[in-house]
Parts: structure tokens; C-alpha cells; sequence
């Protein structure tokens, strides 16, 4: 299945609030300017937050404000949907840093230029990367002094959520665990659905799921 890969995150003070949540390692070196998240450098391109912070931002918002609450995803019931399994090792957005570097260093290979250094003392950290792609990303940020997990996105095969959800997976195999999604936009066809402290992003290409992200609500709110 042809992955869907986000545009470069290069070289300076950028981020790409493009199309993707989650996408390709660019071996490019020029640079670009847009809003705020992250910079990158010579082969590495982020799964980056893109498609949930300034889509949300550009167009999801209009989507939600037509969407049926009754329909949207419960967000009191949290439970453990802000956990995932990754080549069957359990981590979670909420989880602190140390622990998601100690889970992700057992299982994952680190791209040779991860982490790279983004600005403020945060950081984009790329693991199982191709010349095209890297099927875990994290970007970090910092929350009231200290460096926090902010975004996660994946690709590949190696993902699971909570609910049994991954790369492949259907669009109704996604509604049918989630319900009905908070949010969408249909430039990207992303469905969001918004927790207490997290959202949950699902892209779709095809009527399969080629991307998913976890947000937390903190690094989301502070790119507003």
C-alpha cells in the first residue's frame, strides 16, 4: 500500500503544517519557513503534527462545529486510548519522556541524525527511517519547564491502538472501535478524535488508514 508521507520538516526555524500527521524522511537539505513546531536536517523529514494542528486549525474546526456531538466520540471515556502498542511494545502519549525514549530505544533503531535539535530545548526524535519514511516519530516540547512528549506519529505495520487499530485498517473497522470522530477534514480526510488530554489523528487514503498520530492537548494548544 503506498504510504502517504508528509512534507519536509528541514533545517532551521520551521515546521510543515502540511497535509501529513505523519509521514516521510526528506534526504533534502534546503529549508523552509512555516508556523512553529519543528526544524529538521540532512535526511529527516518528521511524521509530523501537521495535518492535526493546522488543519484542525484551517478546517476541521468548520467540520466540528457541523458534526453531530451526539455521534462524536465520548471523550470522558478515556480509558487506555492513549496507549498503543509499537512492534508490540506498550507506550502512551501521556507517558513522560524517559520512559517513552527507554520503551522505543528497546524495540526501535534511532535514524543516525536523531534526536535533532528543534529550538527552546525540544526535540524531534526519528526511529525505523528509510530513505523515504520513518515509521515512528516524536516531537517533543516544554511544559512548564520540562521537556515533555508532544506528538507521536506513525506508519507501517508495527502500530496498534487501543482498539486494535493500524495502518490498513478500514475506515469502517475505525469507526465501527472509535464511533463517529470529533473532527475531520476533508483536505486530508483525517479523523480526529479529541480526549481530555490528547487527540487521537487517523489519515485515509483509499479507505485504509495510512497514518496515525497522538497529540497531547498541551503541544497542541501551545501551537495555536
Amino acid at each position: 500500500m503506498k504510504k502517504k508521507t508528509t512534507t519536509a520538516i528541514l533545517l532551521a526555524t520551521t515546521m510543515m503544517l502540511a497535509l501529513m500527521g505523519c509521514g516521510a524522511v526528506s534526504t533534502d537539505t534546503s529549508s523552509s519557513d512555516t508556523a512553529s513546531i519543528a526544524e529538521a536536517n540532512t535526511d529527516s523529514e518528521s511524521n509530523t503534527i501537521g495535518a492535526t494542528t493546522n488543519e484542525t486549525d484551517a478546517d476541521a474546526s468548520s467540520d466540528s462545529a457541523s458534526a453531530d456531538s451526539s455521534e462524536s466520540v465520548d471523550t470522558a471515556t478515556t480509558s487506555s486510548d492513549d496507549s498503543f502498542t509499537y512492534k508490540n511494545e506498550k507506550l502512551s502519549i501521556l507517558d513522560d519522556l524517559q520512559t517513552t525514549l527507554d520503551k522505543i530505544d528497546a524495540v526501535g533503531t534511532p535514524n543516525s541524525h536523531s534526536p535533532i535539535e528543534v529550538k527552546d530545548g525540544s526535540h524531534l526524535y526519528l526511529y525505523d527511517s528509510t530513505a523515504n519514511e520513518s515509521n515512528f516519530s516524536m516531537e517533543t516540547f516544554i511544559n512548564n519547564g520540562t521537556e515533555t512528549v508532544g506528538h507521536i506519529g506513525l506508519i507501517g505495520p508495527d502500530v496498534k491502538t487501543a482498539k486494535g487499530i493500524g495502518i490498513g485498517s478500514t475506515e469502517e473497522e475505525l469507526t465501527s472501535a472509535y464511533g463517529e470522530p470529533t473532527s475531520k477534514s476533508t483536505k486530508s480526510n483525517t479523523y480526529y478524535y479529541e480526549f481530555d488530554k490528547f487527540t487521537i489523528s487517523f489519515m485515509i487514503n483509499d479507505g485504509k488508514i495510512t497514518n496515525v498520530d497522538y497529540i497531547n492537548s498541551d503541544f497542541f494548544n501551545a501551537r495555536k
